[in-house]
């Protein structure tokens, strides 16, 4: 079976230009969803720690998790605030992507070719990244509660 030696071997087509328009095409939609949806998260930061303290100052959250949710709250935001950086960087690849294979296919430039590819491969990165720390924290989170709900049940049978 033979493999490929070097760079030669491949030559895209027009139907692959094409494909690499349209994924460019939809890179931007996507990217600029991701822009506005980062925006929004980062008003929404804005509010957490007002809201909290005046649904707290209302009554509205019991006085233990209140209490809690105010010795906790910098956690709050600053989690808050890594998921909309991490949001703005994957728009900002998808972005970088875009305009790369865009500029690679109207100017000709191989360098931009390459740039558009590495771009894709960080996003897909960071999104990798992200599904990890998030099954992560889902079992962690899991043993958490396994643990709170067995030390209470001790104390109530105790």
């Amino acid at each position: 079976m033979d493999t490929f030696n070097s760079n030669n071997d491949l030559h895209p087509t027009a139907a692959m230009e094409n494909y690499w328009r349209t994924t460019s095409k939809w890179a931007m939609f996507f990217a600029v969803l991701g822009f506005i949806g980062a925006g929004l998260y980062l008003l929404g930061a804005m509010a957490i720690i007002p809201m909290l303290r005046m649904m707290s100052s209302m009554g509205a959250i019991p006085e233990p998790v209140a209490s809690m949710i105010g010795s906790f709250s910098w956690l709050f935001v600053l989690l808050y605030l890594l998921g909309v950086a991490s949001m703005f960087f994957l728009a900002f690849f998808h972005l970088k992507f875009s305009n790369g294979i865009s500029r690679a296919l109207n100017f000709t430039d191989q360098n931009a070719f390459e740039l558009a590819w590495r771009n894709l491969r960080n996003h897909f990165r960071l999104n990798g990244i992200l599904i990890i720390v998030g099954i992560v924290l889902y079992i962690v989170m899991i043993l958490v509660v396994v643990s709170l709900a067995s030390s209470t049940l001790d104390q109530i049978n105790n």
